[in-house]
């Protein structure tokens, strides 16, 4: 099982399951507390963050439209970019 430590703005270190952050972060809450399941799988945890991503930057009018993630391993890391055109949609404004 995986670990996230955030640091916030209190300065305490707290270990958590997953961490959210950055200017459209208040808009994904309610997103990320009923979707985040424990145990996903490597596509699975990419997928959940690409949506909460594209989420957050639908509402966020000063994010760069471009999704780039990492899935660090073991193995080493993994890089993967969806561009704007691509981004996932959950509304047809």
């Amino acid at each position: 099982p995986f670990q996230v430590y955030s640091v916030p703005m209190g300065g305490m270190m707290v270990r958590q399951p997953f961490s959210i952050g950055g200017s459209g972060s208040s808009y994904i809450y309610g997103f990320v507390d009923v979707s985040y399941k424990p145990g996903m799988s490597k596509e699975e945890c990419l997928t959940f963050t690409a949506n909460a991503l594209s989420l957050a930057m639908d509402r966020d009018g000063s994010s760069g439209g471009v999704i780039r993630l990492a899935a660090i391993t073991k193995d080493g890391v993994e890089r993967k970019v969806i561009l704007g055109n691509d981004l996932p949609r959950f509304s047809s404004v």
